[in-house]
């Protein structure tokens, strides 16, 4: 296994769909080097303008779901919003053993998807009593994340656009929506009773049929 991760050169891997076997896949590739100019003058590595590494990508890489999840909705009770709140939220959940998984903010409002998988419900309980003391909550159990996964994701012009069009389009609903720091997906949180049908639909539309 040892000599397939570090493999020298590095191979590449494509992907290839189980429902349409003949399609092209997705051609996975070791990161570009940087071009270098050596002694001589000659450049050496890096690739060129025309190349297939140098190209934008045009499409995500996977589709993903994450099940047994839970989403926390915390409304603060105040006006505006005070610098603590959000310490305070964070705290409780970590005092909790509660790990976030995705969140979405606003001035006075904070969204969270917790994974509900193995989590002892009485530190949930716990931790509901007392972001009570600080806002309204609510929980929604029975939730999935779906994320959109690719390399350089912040290229790909309009994507994130086409896909919770693509999910309107089939009117699968979103409780909330987050973008990676690492800028390599997109993710959302839907009814896990629909999380299947919207992976199904993405692949379709963001695959099969994106030029």
């Amino acid at each position: 296994m040892d000599q397939v991760i570090h493999a020298k050169p590095p191979i590449p891997i494509r992907i290839k769909n189980v429902n349409n076997p003949r399609g092209n896949g997705t051609l996975v590739v070791p990161k570009p080097r940087r071009a270098s100019v050596n002694g001589n003058g000659v450049v050496n590595g890096g690739s060129s303008p025309g190349s297939p590494r140098s190209r934008k990508p045009r499409r995500p890489t996977a589709v993903t779901i994450k099940d047994r999840i839970s989403v926390l909705n915390i409304h603060s009770n105040k006006r505006s919003i005070s610098h603590g709140f959000f310490a305070k939220v964070f705290s409780i959940l970590n005092d909790n053993r509660i790990s976030v998984d995705l969140i979405s903010t606003s001035e006075v409002y904070v969204s969270l998807a917790i994974h509900s998988g193995g989590l002892d419900s009485d530190h949930l309980k716990k931790a509901q009593k007392l972001l009570e003391e600080i806002g309204e909550v609510t929980i929604h159990p029975n939730m999935a994340i779906l994320s959109l996964v690719g390399a350089d994701m912040k290229h790909m012009t309009g994507i994130a656009g086409r896909m919770f069009s693509v999910l309107g389009d089939h009117q699968i609903n979103l409780e909330m929506i987050s973008q990676g720091a690492s800028e390599i997906n997109i993710s959302c949180v839907v009814e896990a009773s629909e999380a299947t049908r919207a992976m199904n639909v993405l692949h379709t539309h963001l695959f099969t049929f994106l030029d």
